[in-house]
């Protein structure tokens, strides 16, 4: 199908079919963007949409993972297929693991010799740093970083949920939003039968719209806020396949995505994690430090659903991501003053325990969600076991001893070291690698 972009409303319009049956249309409006673009600004935009559509297209495969794919809007060549092949293969293990699907080898995108886009647009762009603002710590401690060494920034974010606007709002830097709204004929088929509904790379998807607002609004790096842990995913197939709720976050996408960027979108624009050698627990010691943050910032996913009247304005407590921000944040924050940004002590609700157990690999597997490792939780749990404000919190003290039990405390302070170890696998720009230093 057709993909357009319209320059005085700034809004690229992706159009989709299956089957000659159903058809669906995405727009992703860019608000207060160039309105009258140069020529080469105008080339630099159409191909990043070309690509931009397929990436996007994958939530609308996943309804009826159809046998046969189409493109119409352009032609790929065998290095661009096989980038979307891995793109939809993996960004969509989660979903495919959860449906009793296996996507292995079966998802092909058709090419031909000579592509549509054969290199990427070398246009200029201005010396600045976007950083995407998910409301959560991880983004805020990329923010604050860069401002203490002097970088000029701009936040970028889809849409405005509170946590967005209000971190945007305690960061006192100027601003870039775009809105994606999914097809609404898509959203009328979740639930029916026949149809698959489940999880998406998100954060790959944005990374394709993050590209093309740096050609609308002008800057030449994009700096999120992954961490290591990232890397790891949740469990492996039988076929040796590794299921990652986290993808797209992962330095495997990174590295990839800015290849392909390089090559075939932007050649002067750079895609990296600045917080990509810190684990989870170290983000979580420097967010600390950010007190301005504390009472605004919101990592529960239930306060950015799409659908505004079922989002939370904070946090619901009781789900993963809950549970692993808050015993990341226990050891350095103080106390009363996490239990009322939350909410609630999730410590001291013992009907969690389970999840807990998860999270510390006690058992099941780790939980499909945006979580550390099993690692640093059960650091995190070893300091707030030392912990005089913590001790003796109800999940603290029936959990610990099973965690010493199972790993040893040997073991745990060899864990706490490496956690507090940056890592030297990451994609940093040389002039940033000394910014993390602390």
């Amino acid at each position: 199908m057709a993909c357009r972009y319209d320059e005085k409303s700034a809004t690229a319009y992706l159009d989709y079919a299956f089957d000659e049956a159903y058809f669906f249309t995405e727009t992703i409006c860019f608000k207060n963007a160039k309105t009258n673009l140069s020529a080469a600004e105008r080339d630099a935009v159409n191909k990043v949409l070309f690509f931009l559509h397929i990436a996007c297209g994958i939530s609308y495969y996943k309804a009826f993972v159809p046998e046969k794919l189409r493109v119409e809007n352009g032609v790929l060549n065998q290095e661009q297929a096989a980038f979307f092949q891995t793109f939809y293969e993996k960004g969509l293990g989660e979903f495919s693991w959860r449906n009793g699907l296996n996507l292995k080898d079966k998802i092909k995108f058709p090419y031909k010799e000579k592509p549509s886009v054969e290199k990427a647009s070398d246009i200029s762009l201005l010396d600045l740093t976007a950083v995407p603002i998910g409301g959560g710590k991880d983004s805020n401690v990329v923010l604050e970083t860069l401002k203490a060494h002097g970088e000029k920034v701009v936040c970028i974010a889809q849409g405005r949920p509170r946590p967005i606007k209000e971190c945007i709002e305690v960061s006192d830097c100027k601003d870039i939003e775009f809105t994606r709204t999914i097809s609404p004929e898509l959203i009328a088929l979740n639930g029916k039968e026949g149809v698959y509904n489940g999880h998406v790379p998100i954060s790959g998807i944005y990374a394709f719209c993050m590209t093309m607002a740096a050609v609308l609004y002008g800057y030449d790096k994009i700096a999120m806020g992954n961490e290591r842990s990232a890397n790891v995913g949740n469990l492996v197939r039988d076929d040796n396949f590794e299921v990652n709720h986290q993808w797209s976050k992962s330095i495997e996408f990174e590295q990839m995505f800015n290849a392909f960027n390089h090559k075939y979108m932007l050649a002067n624009l750079n895609y990296f994690s600045l917080l990509r050698p810190l684990s989870e627990l170290d983000i979580a010691r420097r967010f600390a430090k950010l007190k301005p943050y504390h009472q605004v910032f919101t990592s529960c996913n239930k306060a950015f659903k799409i659908d505004k009247e079922k989002r939370l304005e904070r946090w619901c407590g009781e789900c993963d991501k809950c549970r692993f921000v808050f015993l990341a944040l226990a050891p350095f924050m103080d106390k009363a003053e996490l239990i009322k940004a939350v909410g609630k002590n999730i410590l001291a609700d013992v009907a969690q325990k389970q999840g807990f157990e998860e999270l510390l690999g006690l058992s099941n597997h780790k939980p499909f969600e945006c979580v550390g490792e099993t690692e640093e939780c059960c650091v995190a749990l070893y300091l707030l076991a030392q912990n005089p404000q913590w001790q003796d919190e109800p999940l603290v003290k029936e959990l610990y001893p099973l965690v010493e039990q199972k790993y040893g405390l040997e073991t745990l302070q060899k864990w706490q070291e490496q956690v507090f170890t940056p890592s030297e696998k990451h994609c940093l720009p040389p002039k940033f690698k000394d910014y993390l230093k602390c």
